[in-house]
């Protein structure tokens, strides 16, 4: 026989279950509570979702737009067709970085004085390094080209300094086409004369930097020596001489407080130092220090959105976000200290003996090119003679032998900055962090502006230890 269900004195059903104590219309009511606190719960989110989406919008996404995506433009037609065909080929590859070779040019302009600035002047590029990556063989090569190699220009037929191309080059109606354009005439000019194809180029400006610091208050510093420079070049507030020009710099010994400009001038001398590189390094920690105490997470927060307009202007990449991601996995499977590095100094070049520009020595170049950049027969070096000036006379057809001429040495990036410039383009790579869509760390993307902050300090400072604030 069947047995009742009904409760037994203990207060339990026959099977051991304790009885139901919510009669059906309460349980109703539960599900229309939980169904109602659900909706209010998603509303909430979608609410905060959107002010979230807002805020970027306002305060990161114009400044990320004008940094990034801001393709080349070049003057030769026939170069412009070429590099637009490879990039539209090779666009889904950089996207996933499981394409073939690919070759960044990497500039940076003295922007933060006479006739420089990237409003009302013409910069040069102080910093023009070519970073090459082979993704199947993990390779990756980087050459320095010093600012004053003699070039031939393929659009004036002219004989400048490279850093000058880039001042011929930057025209337009604003800023980022500017950069462009020059960019693009540095891209053309070193196909023209090496035979090398870059594929995407990274611009850095000084200025953004002296309006960073500006923007945390300023560094406490003490200089623990008095520091005279005779030769700092004088391309700083002083709008009534040439851009070549040099100043007189004293930094007094002692605790201070430095802007933006004073630490700038602080970071950069080079000869006003008893202890030569190791001074140097040892001033750069003491900013760096100061940095990140001023621009800790706690303290950035509320400057975020005017420290990211600061780098407006003084960052361009032609980048797009979705392309730069791949380029901080890969570059996180990297050996640094395997990379293949050269600079075009002595012996790969050698004094004018008629003006301050330095000819390349192809003999020496070439094969150098060739086996960095897969050029094999393609790789080529146009010798340059010696010119009275600026000359736009035809190019030598013999190569220049050396000259034991007096001449100053010619200004290139230091063995630091060399050495971790790979690192630089890992800073550049985060960028793509910074976009809510697809994810940003922490708040608002403000590790990734720490990433954007690096990128400029590294070039300032011409040291990876700038990647560390």
């Amino acid at each position: 026989m069947g047995h009742s269900n009904r409760a037994t004195p203990t207060g339990r059903s026959r099977k051991g279950m304790p009885p139901s104590c919510i009669s059906p219309s309460q349980q109703r009511k539960a599900k229309r509570i939980l169904r109602r606190s659900a909706l209010i719960l998603l509303i909430f989110l979608l609410l905060v979702g959107s002010a979230g989406y807002w805020y970027y919008q306002q305060n990161f996404a114009q400044a990320i737009n004008t940094m990034t995506g801001k393709k080349a433009i070049h003057s030769r037609s026939k170069l412009d067709a070429t590099n637009t065909a490879a990039a539209q080929t090779n666009s889904k590859q950089h996207a996933q970085f499981t394409g073939g070779r690919v070759t960044i040019m990497l500039l940076g302009s003295d922007t933060d004085g006479k006739r420089n600035d990237v409003q009302n002047g013409t910069p040069l590029a102080q910093i023009v390094i070519l970073v090459t990556i082979n993704p199947q063989a993990k390779y990756v090569g980087m050459m320095s080209i010093p600012r004053d190699m003699q070039v031939t220009d393929p659009i004036s037929g002219g004989h400048p300094k490279l850093a000058e191309v880039f001042s011929s080059g930057y025209r337009g109606n604003t800023v980022f086409d500017r950069v462009a354009r020059a960019a693009g005439r540095m891209m053309d000019t070193i196909d023209y004369n090496y035979g090398i194809h870059i594929d995407h180029y990274a611009w850095v400006g000084l200025t953004g930097f002296v309006k960073i610091i500006d923007t945390a208050g300023g560094v406490d510093i003490d200089a623990i020596h008095p520091m005279v420079d005779d030769v700092y070049p004088d391309d700083t507030n002083n709008p009534n001489s040439s851009i070549y020009d040099f100043k007189r710099l004293y930094i007094a010994p002692g605790p201070q407080h430095m802007n933006g400009q004073q630490t700038l001038e602080y970071v950069r001398t080079r000869h006003a130092d008893f202890m030569g590189d190791f001074g140097r390094s040892a001033r750069q920690q003491q900013v760096l220090t100061q940095l990140k105490m001023k621009l800790s997470t706690s303290e950035i927060i509320p400057k975020a959105p005017e420290l990211l307009k600061d780098l407006e202007g003084s960052l361009q990449t032609d980048l797009t976000l979705d392309q730069i991601y791949p380029f901080a996995n890969f570059a996180r499977t990297i050996d640094t200290n395997k990379i293949d590095r050269v600079t075009l100094s002595p012996p790969y070049s050698m004094p004018s003996g008629a003006n301050t520009n330095y000819l390349p020595l192809c003999d020496q170049i070439t094969p150098r090119i060739a086996k960095m950049f897969g050029l094999r027969g393609n790789a080529k070096c146009i010798p340059q003679g010696a010119m009275n000036g600026k000359s736009t006379a035809a190019v030598a057809s013999t190569q220049p032998t050396l000259s034991t001429a007096s001449t100053p040495a010619p200004t290139t990036i230091d063995t630091m900055e060399i050495e971790n410039t790979w690192q630089m383009l890992g800073a550049i790579s985060q960028i793509t962090n910074v976009s809510m869509p697809q994810g940003s760390r922490g708040f608002a993307g403000i590790d990734s502006l720490h990433d954007l902050l690096d990128l400029m300090f590294c070039v300032v400072f011409e040291s990876f230890d700038g990647m560390k604030v």
